[in-house]
């Protein structure tokens, strides 16, 4: 279960990555991105809206049914996972795209597959957990989702290559960046640690 303690500290943590999302969502696209990429980048800002939503909601365990979150994660992991079968547009767009993959991976075993998700009141989602195997695969799940948000930390803080938004040779690079490498940073911490609570 999270801990009540960590109930407050997690749900500011995504209103602020949420409302970022938001507002990536509902604003222009970049005029210098060919349609085809707008559109891609923009059905990403909504899965990851949807994502803080559906993480908010199991914070508190507001019992929102598992089917909800089903169909809209399983389409989202699949795309992302076509996304990074593609030859890649860019230096590491493939990691990127993969981990978005993985995260939607990570929404759908919490939402809907044996054991659902522990909220702060008991468990919730599918039938209670059976066998040694789901809380292997939410340990796994948790802790891969913990390291990558330490590197995605360190992008956010300009710790490692700045992919895939490569700029041109001396102009500074996007400040959209690192406000996104730090919101996936926090977004897959608050996501390892629910998945770690149901291990």
């Amino acid at each position: 279960m999270v801990f009540p303690a960590l109930q407050w500290p997690m749900t500011l943590a995504l209103v602020a990555v949420t409302s970022y999302h938001g507002f990536r969502f509902l604003g222009p696209a970049s005029a210098r991105a060919g349609s085809g990429q707008a559109v891609r980048r923009r059905i990403a800002e909504g899965v990851h809206l949807l994502m803080g939503v559906a993480m908010t909601a199991m914070v508190w365990a507001l019992g929102v049914p598992p089917a909800v979150w089903l169909v809209l994660f399983v389409p989202a992991g699949l795309w992302f996972a076509a996304l990074t079968a593609r030859r890649p547009a860019a230096p590491g767009a493939r990691a990127v795209t993969g981990y978005f993959a993985l995260a939607s991976a990570a929404m759908v075993w919490m939402t809907g597959l044996p054991g659902g998700h522990a909220g702060p009141h008991g468990q919730h989602g599918a039938a209670p957990p059976a066998g040694w195997w789901p809380p292997l695969v939410s340990l796994a799940l948790g802790g891969c989702l913990l390291l990558a948000a330490g590197w995605w930390a360190a992008r956010g803080v300009r710790l490692t290559p700045a992919w895939p938004d490569r700029v041109p040779a001396g102009r500074p690079a996007a400040a959209g960046a690192r406000a996104e490498g730090l919101c996936h940073a926090t977004m897959g911490v608050v996501m390892g640690l629910m998945l770690l609570a149901t291990v």
